[in-house]
């Protein structure tokens, strides 16, 4: 691989663990950044650029007999002969939810951070935004909050302090105009050279502005908020990566209203809040109303009646908890 190829593909996220996860790949097989998918075809771009490719049978039976598939964000081996992604390479990471009918969605993957979008207006659901949360915190991402349509309501940092306890005081909080140019400053360190940000949220809360915004052209068509509802008009129907002019990729994705968590999302429900109770002045500490208490410090109301709830016995099992003592 020449110096510039190299340069190409490190825009695009390439690492050493990736580099070392194809020592033994073919001259003719190389290293591609999935950026789009359409139905059965993606979108993929590598060192020369980009091109459309798809998955090759057998790759695609190997996968579909794991449960598994390419997202937005994979990186894969790619053959210019018959444009075949023969082999999907290692994942930092991937966002994904439960379908109605219990198989799994695969949103994103290979993220280093997932910006929760949230409207202060009519889109103000703080336990939605909780699973946002518990969801992209399962698969090892780093969240950051951004609120926007603060001009909307009467007392927008009220409302900030309420996200900001709920998500953990751990967790960046940013209210946001996704039109100002104070945005990318906001977001700089979250969008250096290399590094992948995901924007999440339902629709209509500025994320193709957003994204518009940080790439300095309108790329994303976007709709005027809809007066009855406040909730806008759905203007993103696609997940894409984009690369930004500092460096960073950028992927934005359609609006999600619901969010069902997989299992193993359940099981890690509450760590954030289990990690807290060692913080506590005392050990049997119940987080009703001790002093010294660090889960009501930095969890809100809602999550801590949510976590009190997931340690009740349930089916003859107990949910994971402090040990004999704890709430």
């Amino acid at each position: 691989m020449s110096p510039a190829e190299h340069a190409a593909l490190t825009r695009l996220g390439w690492n050493d663990t990736l580099a070392a996860s194809i020592r033994d790949a073919p001259p003719q097989a190389v290293p591609v950044r999935v950026i789009e998918q359409h139905r059965s075809e993606y979108r993929v771009c590598g060192a020369s650029g980009e091109r459309a490719a798809r998955t090759q049978p057998l790759l695609h039976r190997h996968m579909s007999q794991q449960g598994d598939g390419i997202a937005v964000g994979d990186w894969a081996l790619y053959v210019d002969d018959g444009r075949w992604l023969v082999q999907r390479l290692p994942r930092a990471s991937l966002l994904e939810r439960a379908r109605e009918d219990g198989r799994r969605q695969r949103l994103v993957a290979n993220v280093n951070t997932a910006l929760l979008v949230m409207g202060l207006d009519g889109d103000y659901k703080p336990e939605r935004l909780a699973r946002y949360q518990q969801m992209t915190e399962a698969s090892g991402v780093k969240v950051v909050i951004a609120l926007t349509k603060a001009d909307r309501v009467a007392d927008a940092d009220a409302q900030r302090n309420e996200i900001q306890q709920q998500a953990g005081a751990a967790t960046p909080v940013l209210l946001m105009d996704p039109r100002a140019a104070t945005t990318q400053a906001l977001l700089a360190p979250y969008l250096q050279p290399g590094l992948t940000l995901a924007l999440l949220g339902s629709s209509g809360v500025g994320k193709s502005t957003l994204m518009n915004t940080l790439l300095g052209t309108e790329v994303q068509r976007t709709g005027e908020t809809q007066a009855t509802d406040d909730l806008g008009r759905h203007t993103t129907t696609a997940r894409s990566l984009r690369m930004l002019p500092g460096g960073a990729c950028l992927i934005d994705t359609p609006g999600m209203r619901e969010i069902k968590l997989v299992e193993e999302q359940v099981a890690d429900d509450f760590a954030d809040v289990r990690a807290l109770t060692d913080a506590c002045r005392f050990s049997d500490c119940q987080h009703q109303n001790e002093p010294g208490c660090a889960v009501i410090a930095a969890v809100g109301s809602e999550r801590l009646a949510a976590y009190r709830d997931s340690l009740k016995p349930r089916a003859g099992k107990f949910r994971r908890g402090k040990a004999a003592g704890g709430v």
